[in-house]
């Protein structure tokens, strides 16, 4: 038993499957959903950043994981239980996310300067290029 264990071990790292992990994407979309309307957003890990074109405003920011030392009574803007981020448009216009998990399963709530509010989910699959943002119509329940 010993020399078919050391066999398989032997097998494992010259075929390099010791270290084998499967990495979670590093772009991608993400949906913005209001009461009628499902915008496609974007994101990439690497840089922490996250865009979403809503009605012709395009609202670039970044996002960020909440630190151990967070705490509800510390005063600032408030935080989902996993991160936040602050989107900004060219119009001086604001979108501030409270996000509930990270990328690439995101979940949250933003809401714009005019108090619309978008749940924020993860994007449709195969939808990850960097074509325009679609505006889709969701039919009424």
């Amino acid at each position: 038993m010993k020399n078919f264990a050391l066999r398989i071990s032997l097998f494992t790292a010259t075929c390099g499957l010791t270290g084998l992990a499967v990495s979670a994407p590093q772009s991608g979309v993400a949906s913005f959903i209001n009461e009628s309307q499902t915008y496609q957003g974007h994101y990439v890990v690497k840089n922490q950043s996250i865009w979403v074109d809503i009605d012709g405003l395009v609202y670039r920011g970044n996002y960020a994981a909440n630190s151990q030392e967070v705490n509800a009574a510390s005063g600032g803007p408030p935080a989902g239980s996993w991160g936040r981020a602050f989107l900004f448009a060219s119009s001086a216009k604001v979108l501030q996310c409270q996000l509930d998990s990270g990328f690439p399963k995101v979940s949250g709530r933003c809401q714009s300067a005019d108090g619309r509010t978008f749940d924020l989910k993860p994007g449709a699959a195969g939808l990850a290029s960097r074509a325009p943002s679609a505006k889709v119509k969701t039919p009424p329940s």
